[in-house]
């Protein structure tokens, strides 16, 4: 970054910063209202309604006991900003109750852009750093849910900073970079419970990588065993937590896997994966969710369970309406998850044709099934542009010999494991940031093409002298 002046570096982090809040409040507080393409709800899978118990000292909970559904970051971080800035009433507007959260979406995504940033300028040079931060705002996945009380803005930052600190870890191995990575996955985990598998992944990689760069053998283990402490012990208390709540039954961050798993093989059938049929939205005709929603009380029934995730509409809340008031939503869940186990590894076993089949569909649907064929068209489109320039500006990285696998490994990682559970669009929403860093340098790539050499002598990124190698 050194073409950049030292007074203007100084500034730069809270200028992108404080550009991606304004863009972020626009969409947020503004456009989101106004516009008639999306739904425009705010609280649509229970993350407001926890954050709302919290804050008025009820606990973890939709209402009904404690509950495991959800990870508890986001609506921990919800409920403190409503007890500390919220006003709660009756006849109150969502909007005017989930403000501070709405306002906590926006700072997080200034936040993730100056990742980008700092990101991008460390790989591909200060202009390319500089691409990136300014057109991370404008694609449609990454400001899709900062207007409501959904974790995906969240992950977007957490998605970013593992990113950031993989590569931090993979080219200074050592104590310090290994307990950020940990602390960051540890994070994202408990954002999240998908990044559960990330750290071990991350790590069997990182072990070929510094094999391969001759890294100092000590760092590399110091760095190692920094990481999966940190991430092991940040982890230990929400499960300690879990099991307390659910009768010592279920040990993980949060439950309903299983169900997520079966649920994948109803997407993967062709009337959606070849957009025969509209997903999702408020038109005539069958969707996804209840198609799911049956299946899976069909596979509950035999164990005597109900299907108790039947939404129900409340002054603009989408609450959970449970069976047997009488009995925690924790232990209702356990049991659920118990019996739709022994689905899962009926069908593997019996039928991994099937699952494979439905892997390899959800690696696509991942990417641009979304509610109509329209948007799906829409969404797709700009994901094969911005996956097809992020391609570009990973063989660009590569001929200037700089390390990138690790902000791959993260695309590539969620693409999978998703495809693995349930995958469709919303999904690869929060690994849109981290991608315009990759998509930044594949512009500038091409531009390096099409532009003629004596044009952009002067105007082309000073690749770094030094790669990001390791530091032996």
């Amino acid at each position: 970054m050194n073409s950049i002046s030292p007074r203007l570096r100084a500034w730069m982090p809270l200028a992108v910063c404080t550009y991606g809040i304004l863009v972020a409040c626009a969409f947020g507080f503004v456009f989101y209202r106004r516009q008639g393409l999306l739904d425009p709800a705010i609280n649509l899978n229970a993350f407001g309604t926890i954050a709302r118990h919290i804050a008025h000292g009820d606990g973890f909970s939709q209402g009904h006991g404690p509950t495991i559904r959800r990870a508890p970051l986001y609506p921990y971080m919800g409920g403190a900003l409503l007890a500390i800035l919220g006003r709660d009433a009756p006849g109150i507007s969502q909007l005017e109750l989930y403000w501070p959260i709405i306002a906590a979406n926006c700072i997080i995504f200034g936040a993730t852009c100056v990742v980008v940033w700092r990101l991008a300028a460390r790989i591909f040079g200060p202009r390319t750093g500089l691409l990136a931060a300014v057109a991370c705002p404008w694609f449609p996945q990454s400001l899709r849910y900062v207007g409501m009380t959904e974790v995906e803005t969240l992950m977007g930052l957490c998605v970013a900073l593992l990113a950031a600190t993989g590569l931090a870890l993979a080219t200074r191995p050592g104590a310090r970079t290994g307990a950020a990575f940990g602390a960051v996955a540890a994070a994202a985990t408990l954002a999240k419970p998908i990044v559960l598998f990330y750290p071990f992944v991350f790590i069997a990689c990182a072990v070929w990588h510094w094999k391969s760069a001759a890294a100092r053998p000590l760092a590399a283990l110091a760095g190692t065993g920094a990481a999966l402490l940190c991430f092991g012990v940040l982890l230990a208390p929400w499960s300690l937590r879990n099991m307390a709540v659910s009768g010592g039954a279920f040990k993980g961050i949060s439950s309903n896997g299983p169900g997520e798993f079966l649920r994948g093989y109803v997407n993967a059938q062709p009337k959606y994966y070849l957009l025969r049929q509209d997903f999702g939205g408020n038109g005539p005709g069958e969707k996804w969710d209840p198609e799911a929603n049956a299946y899976e009380e069909k596979l509950l029934k035999p164990y005597g369970i109900p299907f108790y995730w039947a939404i129900r509409e409340t002054d603009g809340t989408y609450e959970t309406a449970p069976p047997h008031p009488a009995v925690s939503d924790a232990i209702l869940e356990v049991q659920k998850d118990e019996a739709e186990s022994a689905e899962v590894k009926r069908q593997v076993v019996s039928h991994p044709a099937a699952f494979v089949r439905k892997f390899i569909v959800q690696l696509f649907t991942f990417w641009y099934v979304v509610e109509t064929r329209k948007k799906s068209l829409l969404v797709g489109g700009i994901s094969a542009v911005v996956l097809a320039l992020s391609a570009l500006g990973v063989v660009r990285a590569r001929r200037h010999q700089e390390v990138v696998w690790p902000i791959v490994a993260v695309v590539v990682y969620f693409n999978a494991m998703y495809a693995v559970f349930l995958a469709f669009a919303r999904y690869s929403m929060p690994l849109f940031p981290t991608l315009a860093i990759l998509a930044a340098g594949g512009t500038a790539a091409l531009a390096e093409r099409l532009i003629p050499r004596r044009k952009r002598s002067s105007a082309s990124d000073a690749v770094p002298a030094r790669g990001n190698h390791v530091r032996a």
